[in-house]
């Protein structure tokens, strides 16, 4: 028995190891997600940033959806670090601030409940009410954002983000903010990129004297998806810079004008947007269009797409406007009422090169249907035109050249050209095709055009084309 010893004390050895292994107090777990009713303060905004203190370096949750009535931030709240992102709650309670009341960083989300609002205190004068500045991944939703305008005096948004990538601002009412060239939704400053502005509605931005886009969005990859603006006192929606932006499918009333897409800024360029099935209802502009495809500073503006939008009950103001732009295509576009009382177009395009418009119809303009002015390469094709120049006796269907400066290379095939007044002297259109407006034109196709509508209204009233000085002008 004593050569088995041994071996029984090194299993005796084992067994004291395994129990005191086992014996081992746990290590408690840090909490990921925390109840802001759990900490002290004599504020919800203390509340909350107790909370985020208290979350791990790696982030987490802060629920203060249990809050109700009316709240308190006297201390601007960051949602996390560049490290530590937060996610905040809230419910159906209504938080008034005295200083910007959310700071966002890097995976930050601040989302309510659809019932949850955010203001500022009367005479606060906040710049804005949710901002962050070089963040990435953040995510903004299911609130409503009041500027309070009526008690507030300076410039002021809703949203204002700087150098921010890959947000994401869904389902927020924003109202009521100052203005004063701060949009109601604003993307700031060079560096923004891919982010996504949708299903968000935008109201009473700004006022006529301090005015302010609804939306702005500065930089490339950038989507404005699904928005309703209302009575905003600038643009609708305003790309600035934008390369490879989408605009689609917004709803846009109440503005002086509707969507900008291009560069003002020295030395950006603006490449590859597409401006789509926006509806646009009304504006006034002596200067732009309502959709206004530009430039006014830094390199032309190319490869832009504008398509199926609808633009109508215009007061003043062209309803496309295409100035100093490259590769541009308009198609499909449907213009109703374009300022019939104005000396506003359906389509103007100026200064511009390799522009084509194809399909879509204009109807009731006070000036030209299309105008043409110091461009080139540009051809108009299967676009239907009718009761252009209500606002005298003197505007054309399709007018070159619109600024008396000489276009060259011009096509206009396959049109349906007419003014619906079945009696001869007393139609408004006085031709259909006028090549002569001023300049010395040259290098012009027309052919394949209807100037009827098949029933009784024939032509225009002094006939459906005039070519005047036009040089190396084919018909067919």
């Amino acid at each position: 028995m004593r050569r088995f010893l041994p071996f029984a004390l090194f299993g005796a050895v084992l067994s004291c190891s395994d129990a005191t292994t086992a014996t081992a107090p746990p290590v408690e777990p840090v909490a990921t997600y925390v109840y802001a009713h759990s900490f002290g303060g004599a504020t919800l905004g203390e509340r909350i940033s107790a909370a985020i203190a208290a979350l791990p370096e790696t982030g987490g949750v802060v629920d203060a959806t249990d809050f109700a009535g009316a709240q308190r931030i006297d201390q601007t709240v960051a949602l996390g670090s560049a490290t530590k992102p937060v996610e905040l709650r809230l419910g159906n309670v209504t938080i008034s601030a005295s200083v910007v009341p959310f700071e966002l960083h890097d995976d930050a989300k601040l989302i309510g409940n659809d019932l949850t609002l955010v203001t500022q205190d009367s005479g606060a004068n906040l710049e804005w009410l949710v901002t962050g500045t070089g963040l990435s991944n953040c995510e903004i939703a299911h609130l409503t954002i009041d500027g309070n305008r009526a008690a507030n005096t300076q410039p002021g948004s809703g949203i204002g983000l700087h150098t921010a990538a890959r947000c994401w601002v869904h389902h927020v009412v924003v109202r009521n903010t100052v203005g004063n060239f701060h949009p109601g939704i604003a993307f700031f400053d060079d560096g923004n990129s891919d982010n996504t502005i949708e299903y968000n509605r935008v109201e009473n931005i700004g006022t006529l004297t301090d005015y302010a886009d609804g939306i702005y969005v500065a930089g490339p990859g950038n989507k404005i998806l699904f928005n309703r603006i209302r009575n905003a006192t600038d643009f609708g929606i305003v790309g600035e810079t934008c390369a490879g932006c989408v605009i689609e499918g917004n709803d846009i009333s109440g503005t002086p004008a509707g969507i900008a897409i291009g560069s003002g800024i020295a030395g950006f360029t603006s490449p590859g947007n597409v401006v789509a099935s926006n509806t646009i209802t009304g504006g006034s502009t002596t200067t732009w269009g309502i959709i206004s495809v530009y430039r006014t500073g830094g390199s032309s503006l190319v490869s832009t797409v504008v398509q199926g939008n609808v633009v109508r009950n215009v007061a003043n103001g062209h309803g496309i406007f295409v100035s100093d732009a490259d590769q541009v295509s308009l198609n499909g576009n449907v213009l109703t009422s374009i300022a019939p009382s104005a000396e506003s177009y359906g389509i103007f395009v100026k200064d511009s090169r390799n522009v084509s418009i194809v399909g879509g119809t204009i109807d009731s303009t006070g000036g030209y249907g299309i105008g043409i002015a110091r461009s080139a390469n540009v051809a108009v094709d299967g676009v239907v035109i009718t009761d252009t120049g209500r606002s005298s006796y003197y505007w054309a269907g399709i007018a070159l050249d619109a600024l008396a400066g000489n276009s060259t290379s011009i096509s206009l095939t396959n049109l349906h050209i007419f003014d619906r007044d079945p009696v001869i002297d007393t139609k408004r259109m006085s031709y259909c095709i006028d090549l002569a407006q001023g300049g010395t034109n040259s290098g012009i196709v027309v052919g394949g055009n209807l100037y009827d509508d098949g029933v009784n209204a024939t032509g225009c009233r002094n006939g459906n084309l005039h070519i005047g000085n036009a040089l190396r002008v084919t018909t067919y």
